[in-house]
């Protein structure tokens, strides 16, 4: 603060502390005044502006991401079709146009970036249906253009001008028809895994669960141990089918047979942390600058078919009519990427600039998955964040699922939905409806199990429904209530916790089910947090905790029973708890 600036200050406490007549204070604002007016001249520079914290050369994308978001055009592309063998792409453009071409935009290529299409078609009717073939060879690469999006654009000599948005396919005709699993109930378990207590499906009655899947873990460049050959795109990867076996192929099997939906979720680590250190740098977004995961590299054709084989590789694995290996019908791409610089790295970017290269991800498994299975759904993964980040340096989830539906309606819609984490506001504290910053508004800072009627409402608003008419899935795929402690009154907080947030998520349609975090109170999740139904399973043998009995007998007939002691905990008369608005 400058010197002649504490002195108005100075003045002005001055002027409530002493009776003045009316000549002295006319005479003290006068001075004021001109004590303003001097500070303003003295000083003609400008006040140093903040540093952006992105780079010149993502300040610069942003920008034209943005515009051609926002951008109305004259031409359409209005549908695209993926056969077996072909690519039809149908639009249209005024009358007496010109000459306008088709332009195929490759997964691994930026539109507002490129300066002339290396494949393009001329359009010759108004009202046009042109047919490419599916594959194209690149330097060795059997390209699948089933990951492209296609433009209409002009020959210009220095760059050349799209005239339509892109738009991704639309309809993938997929190679079988498998049956579409339903969740029975709204119960379901995170981070599934094969063990001991794996008759819990059962006893608990579980209806959908997530499993972990690190890409790296079973899939390499290089060959390792008895590591199985696998084609793709004219490439020759490995595969650690032994270790799928003894992980994934043991609890997907249990799922499979009680037609358990099952949504993997995709991550990959960084280089330095995989055991095959060649793909693990193929696959790390070039600009990645640390976290637990990182974004893949959707910058590269290598890199590209190469994550697009590890995707196909698992689509046709676990999206097959007999269930050899189980099943996966969903898919949760990355991890909570509001906080992308902690589990989807790629640096610090803008908002779009990073969404951008997210819808990439997201298109790359849909558009494969579907080939396998014509219900299969990809999910967006965000925390409990809404309007505000959880953290300094972090996104808002709005602002990301915002611009999520702002690519489906400019560049086609596709069946994405929403992985939400709608933990209490403090992860520590079990007492959700107290929440402060999660209030029953599409304005509140954060979403939790205090607010879900938030969530709801986003669902079922015809806006961000699947073309407008079909409402987007949401799970709770990864949200818990933790116990303080092992002491009989923390396990009632732990359990109360959990009756209010089931009772909320239960009498909202919107939401479809919750996925329990965590199976086991887990080290990994904090220095005093446990979340679990059951206690470590180290330590102490896995023990049910109260709120597993309370999990069990929700959605029976017994549950209003068992969860009464709970609303004189919470201090409520009924479960009457939903508020509308």
């Amino acid at each position: 603060m400058s010197g002649s600036a504490q002195i108005i200050k100075l003045n002005y406490k001055t002027y409530y502390s002493v009776e003045l007549n009316l000549k002295q204070i006319f005479i003290l604002l006068s001075c004021c005044f001109a004590l303003s007016l001097w500070t303003a001249c003295e000083d003609e520079t400008p006040e140093p502006q903040p540093s952006s914290p992105y780079s010149e050369e993502d300040q610069l994308l942003e920008k034209q991401l943005q515009s051609y978001l926002s951008q109305s055009y004259s031409c359409e592309i209005s549908l695209v079709e993926v056969t077996d063998q072909s690519v039809i792409v149908k639009g249209k453009i005024p009358s007496g146009y010109g000459t306008v071409y088709l332009g195929e935009v490759p997964l691994y290529e930026d539109l507002v970036t490129m300066q002339h299409f290396d494949s393009s078609l001329p359009v010759t009717e108004d009202d046009f249906t042109l047919v490419v073939e599916r594959y194209a060879d690149i330097d060795g690469t059997k390209y699948d253009r089933l990951l492209s999006k296609w433009v209409l654009f002009t020959r210009q000599e220095s760059k050349d001008e799209i005239v339509s948005a892109a738009h991704y396919p639309d309809v993938i005709h997929a190679v079988q028809d498998l049956e579409a699993l339903k969740l029975r109930n709204k119960k379901g378990i995170g981070g599934l895994i094969y063990n001991q207590f794996i008759s819990d499906v059962d006893v608990l009655d579980i209806s959908s669960a997530t499993v972990n899947v690190i890409l790296d873990s079973f899939f390499h460049l290089n060959q390792m141990g008895s590591d199985t050959p696998y084609e793709y795109g004219g490439r020759t990867y490995y595969v650690n089918e032994k270790y799928l076996q003894a992980t994934l192929d043991k609890v997907l099997r249990v799922t499979a047979k009680r037609k358990i939906p099952v949504a993997a979720i995709i991550l990959l680590q960084r280089a330095e942390n995989c055991s095959d250190p060649d793909f693990g740098a193929l696959m790390q977004h070039p600009d990645n600058t640390g976290g637990a995961y990182t974004m893949p590299n959707m910058t590269t054709l290598e890199s590209v078919n190469a994550y697009a084989a590890a995707i196909n590789y698992l689509a046709s694995r676990y999206c097959r009519k007999n269930d050899r290996y189980g099943r996966i019908s969903h898919w949760i791409m990355q991890n909570e990427v509001d906080a992308s610089i902690q589990w989807a790295n790629m640096g610090n970017k803008p908002v779009t600039v990073f969404t951008d290269t997210y819808v990439k991800s997201l298109r790359l498994c849909y558009n494969i998955v579907r080939q396998y299975d014509a219900h299969s759904e990809v999910f967006a993964s965000f925390t409990h964040s809404w309007t505000a980040p959880c953290q300094a340096g972090w996104n808002s989830s709005l602002e990301i699922i915002t611009l999520l539906n702002r690519y489906s309606k400019v560049e086609g819609d596709f069946q994405w939905a929403l992985a939400y984490h709608s933990y209490p506001y403090d992860l520590y504290n079990p007492r959700s409806w107290e929440d402060p910053l999660a209030t029953v508004s599409m304005n509140t800072q954060f979403v939790t199990f205090r607010n879900l009627e938030v969530l709801n409402r986003w669902a079922l608003t015809g806006e961000n429904m699947y073309k407008g008419k079909i409402k987007r899935s949401i799970w709770l795929s990864e949200a818990g209530i933790n116990s303080r402690s092992y002491s009989e009154e923390s396990l009632k907080e732990q359990a109360a916790g959990f009756a209010y947030a089931w009772k909320k998520l239960n009498g909202l349609e919107g939401i479809d089910g919750l996925q329990w975090h965590n199976w086991f109170d887990n080290e990994g999740d904090g220095p005093g947090v446990m979340l679990g139904l059951r206690k470590y399973p180290d330590k102490n043998d896995g023990e049910p905790k109260p709120v597993w009995d309370l999990y069990r007998q929700a959605a029976t007939e017994t549950e209003d029973e068992a969860f009464a002691p709970s609303l004189e905990y919470i201090g409520i008369k009924d479960w009457n708890i939903i508020e509308p608005f």
